[in-house]
């Protein structure tokens, strides 16, 4: 489908890919360039998947090994240092 780039480079997605997308106003979404192609993906917010597959990741990193979870690595990150 084709869209125009607005001001603002905003760009509307269209009714029947949102829908098969399941994108809601509010929904966090990546934009990245990959191989000359835009590409824009819905993020889900599923912290127990995210934890659950990442636990132990870090128990031997320097830094991040001393911490409890990933919730703690991301705050960590997150924060100035």
């Amino acid at each position: 489908m084709q869209v125009k780039v607005a001001r603002r480079y905003q760009v509307t997605i269209p009714e029947d890919v949102r829908e098969k997308a399941k994108i809601s106003v509010g929904d966090d979404v990546d934009v990245r360039y990959e191989d000359g192609k835009i590409l824009l993906e819905k993020l889900e917010d599923n912290w127990e998947k995210v934890m659950a597959e990442t636990q132990g990741s870090w128990a031997k990193h320097p830094v991040f090994g001393k911490m409890k979870n990933s919730v703690e690595i991301v705050h960590w990150l997150r924060s100035p240092r």
